[in-house]
């Protein structure tokens, strides 16, 4: 039986929840990353007590640690409550605990705030990206691709704004969370949750049957979701000292590819509806990981930093694509969608947090360049299955 606040059928919501909902990727992007740039000012700041320079530093990481154990909680919790009550009781606990620590004299108590912070921008993403889902059907990827260009735009002007404001003051920056209550007034005027409707029979050449899952998505999918995580990270973690290993030192020209892979993903997200169109979900999965393969193979292989820049230009062009089609996929074939988002932006962010071990034990062994060679290579095999089982489903249809 449905609830007082649901409906039967796919909803389109007026300008302003569309709007509130198309924002939703810009939350880790913010909460998670670009809070980083002000991490050394609050680390110079607190000199005088135990640990700052750690301490700082896990400023970040407790919150991406929560926001991927967290994730698949808040999924469930919108499969019972609807995704509009999650999003914005995400939104006031993103802007007033992301907000706390401005008022704040003591590193470890900004340290445990941050860890219940981290829970806000997961619920944030995920319940923006389920109520994504509940678009209908001929607007859905298109949705997803906005939302995805949304991302790429705002980090033009959030890194740069958390830097200028820490530069006069760290708490500023953090002041800066405040934004999210602007959107309140915008998620109160959606439509209440919908009812998860019943995953349509796919194809067998799809990933597997997304919604005959408990999780509301198939191993396969986090699987390879845990693997873009992993190569998500190369470029901003690992390219910049990579580049220093083929004679680039100035700092100026090793920014070139982050702002080459800008570029790129700017370019792919904004294409993402036209493409999806096109193709539809599996042979995008595809273009994802060739595209992502034969990128980090060539980064691995350069030798001179244009050659680096075109290499990870053809990265990006493949990470863009992942994250849309991943929503519009989940959405459109699970039974239990917001669970199934919840579980896959764990995967995503989860892995991260082992990439400079990973990274490190590859370097150890094969050297900088082997990073990119063996993450290149599990990309072009992964697309090698995708061609295989392509192969296999035409010639059983004919």
């Amino acid at each position: 039986m449905q609830g007082p606040d649901q409906t039967t059928a796919e909803t389109m919501p007026g300008r302003a929840g569309l709007i509130s909902l198309l924002l939703c990727t810009l939350f880790p992007m913010l909460g998670l990353f670009a809070i980083g740039v002000a991490l050394p000012v609050v680390a110079q700041s607190f000199e005088n007590q135990p640990h700052a320079a750690l301490l700082s530093q896990l400023i970040g990481g407790v919150a991406g640690l929560a926001f991927a154990v967290s994730s698949p909680v808040i999924g469930a919790l919108i499969d019972r409550f609807g995704f509009k009550r999650i999003y914005i009781a995400s939104l006031v606990g993103f802007a007033l605990l992301g907000a706390l620590p401005a008022l704040m004299d003591s590193l470890p108590l900004i340290v445990v705030s941050r860890l219940f912070f981290g829970i806000t921008v997961a619920g944030a993403l995920t319940a923006g990206m389920a109520g994504l889902g509940t678009l209908p059907a001929e607007l859905r990827a298109k949705m997803f691709g906005r939302n995805a260009v949304m991302t790429s735009l705002g980090a033009v002007v959030t890194f740069p704004l958390v830097g200028a404001l820490a530069s006069y003051d760290w708490r500023y920056s953090f002041l800066l969370y405040l934004l999210a209550l602007l959107l309140v007034p915008l998620a109160m005027t959606l439509e209440p949750a919908i009812e998860p409707k019943p995953a349509p029979p796919l194809p067998t050449a799809d990933l597997a049957r997304t919604g005959d899952f408990r999780l509301g998505v198939s191993p396969v999918l986090l699987l390879m979701a845990a693997f873009i995580g992993l190569t998500m990270y190369v470029g901003p973690v690992f390219a910049p000292f990579y580049v220093s290993e083929i004679g680039v030192t100035d700092p100026r020209l090793a920014a070139l590819p982050m702002s080459a892979m800008s570029i790129g993903s700017l370019i792919m997200a904004s294409n993402y509806g036209r493409l999806h169109g096109k193709f539809g979900t599996t042979p995008l999965f595809f273009l994802t990981m060739a595209l992502a393969g034969f990128g980090l193979v060539g980064a691995g292989l350069a030798g001179s930093l244009p050659v680096f820049i075109a290499a990870m230009f053809i990265v990006s062009c493949g990470l863009a694509l992942f994250t849309p089609n991943l929503g519009t996929y989940i959405t459109s074939t699970s039974q239990r969608p917001a669970r199934g988002i919840g579980w896959a932006m764990s995967a995503i962010f989860a892995v991260q947090i082992l990439f400079p071990f990973i990274a490190q034990a590859i370097e150890a062994a094969l050297g900088p360049a082997a990073v990119f060679l063996l993450l290149g290579g599990v990309a072009l095999a992964a697309a090698g299955v995708f061609v295989i089982k392509g192969l296999r489903t035409r010639a059983k249809q004919s």
